[in-house]
């Protein structure tokens, strides 16, 4: 039979002979059965769409956060307090010109740079770990991760410039998002909707590397101490988990972002402007809107995460022959090395079946005779 891989080993520890190799041992019979896979094309819009409903959803609900981060981070609020921002912001404008500056042009562009973001990410994975080698397999997420960041910026800054100018107060009273990106490409030049670029890169990338480096490696420490597939509630957690790592170390790199985003810098290179602003305000300014960041990040990254793996999970499809009677998953299975994510099912009158977890096609299928 073909198609075996190492993932099938599960079969041995259901008490069926199945050797490292994969080749058939007396008293096994291989054979195959039908399976529906899902292609690559097809999962990479399924992730995308739920990252991006995702994204924006999360965006608006936390809004307010991310514009008292903002303040905090940039012009006359700059290293103000995080409450002291918020009221200030809604006795100057309301609760919707305040808190909720920018937010509708911040949900638009959320969902299509998520939706770019989770779907690259999704294909991507499956092309380092082609080309990657073995010993290698662990920084297939990180990159793919990084991928990801590079191609979403092309929608994720011109956003981030527009929200940010309003959340500080850029936009004219009634002004429209599109009339202010008007005005921004008339007076200042169409390169200036990209400002903070290089240093949203320099955030995003090494950050993404930590977000998902950590988060992959807390799924497998719970997968092999608890012997089980991890639950939706687990995957928010280890989210939360890394994005406030990451957030956290990231943070001056955030604020250099803010800073040339709304002009409040001149241009110039990240790191330059990072040593310029703490020489000129000390070294604490590169910290300001540290736990607004934290909360922010930390949730958005948690809840895209939670809503990329159920969509994958509930997409997921077999056509088995009959009705199902058990099922069991590899309990040490990790997204960042494929070939461990099978699952078998039995039924009956008919072999128990390995299927690959990602794309739905079979693995191999194995019965015993005499």
């Amino acid at each position: 039979g073909g198609g075996m891989e190492r993932g099938v080993l599960i079969a041995a520890g259901m008490g069926v002979g199945v050797g490292a190799s994969g080749r058939r041992k007396e008293g096994l019979r291989v054979t195959h059965l039908r399976g529906n896979p899902m292609s690559v094309p097809k999962k990479t819009a399924i992730s995308g769409v739920a990252g991006g409903l995702a994204g924006s959803t999360v965006g608006v609900l936390l809004h307010p956060i991310d514009t008292i981060k903002t303040m905090m981070q940039v012009g006359k609020h700059a290293n103000k307090g995080f409450f002291e921002c918020g009221i200030q912001a809604v006795r100057q404008n309301g609760v919707l010109g305040g808190l909720y500056a920018g937010c509708g042009a911040s949900a638009f562009g959320s969902f299509f740079s998520s939706a770019l973001y989770f779907g690259t990410y999704e294909t991507m994975k499956t092309y380092w770990n082609a080309v990657l080698p073995c010993h290698m397999a662990g920084l297939t997420a990180s990159l793919a991760a990084v991928t990801g960041n590079a191609v979403s910026s092309l929608i994720f800054v011109p956003k981030e410039v527009l929200k940010q100018r309003c959340q500080v107060g850029q936009a004219a009273a009634g002004q429209s998002a599109l009339s202010l990106v008007k005005t921004i490409v008339r007076e200042e030049g169409v390169g200036a909707m990209y400002s903070g670029y290089f240093a949203t890169l320099l955030r995003n990338a090494p950050g993404a590397m930590l977000k998902f480096g950590i988060y992959e490696q807390m799924k497998v420490f719970i997968k092999r101490t608890l012997k089980r597939d991890v639950s939706p509630k687990e995957h928010f957690a280890a989210g939360m988990t890394a994005g406030c790592f990451s957030s956290a170390i990231m943070t001056p790199l955030d604020v250099v972002k803010t800073r040339l985003m709304t002009g409040s810098v001149r241009p110039s290179f990240p790191l330059v402007a990072m040593v310029e602003i703490a020489q000129k305000e000390g070294v604490a300014a590169l910290w300001s809107g540290f736990m607004p960041r934290l909360v922010w990040s930390a949730t958005f990254f948690a809840v895209g995460m939670s809503a990329y793996e159920l969509a994958l999970t509930t997409v997921l499809q077999v056509t088995e022959g009959e009705a199902v009677y058990d099922m069991a998953w590899y309990p040490m299975m990790s997204s960042s090395d494929p070939s461990t994510c099978v699952f078998l099912t039995t039924s009956k009158d008919t072999p128990v079946h390995c299927w690959d977890a990602f794309t739905g096609q079979p693995r191999g299928s194995y019965c015993a005779y005499t």
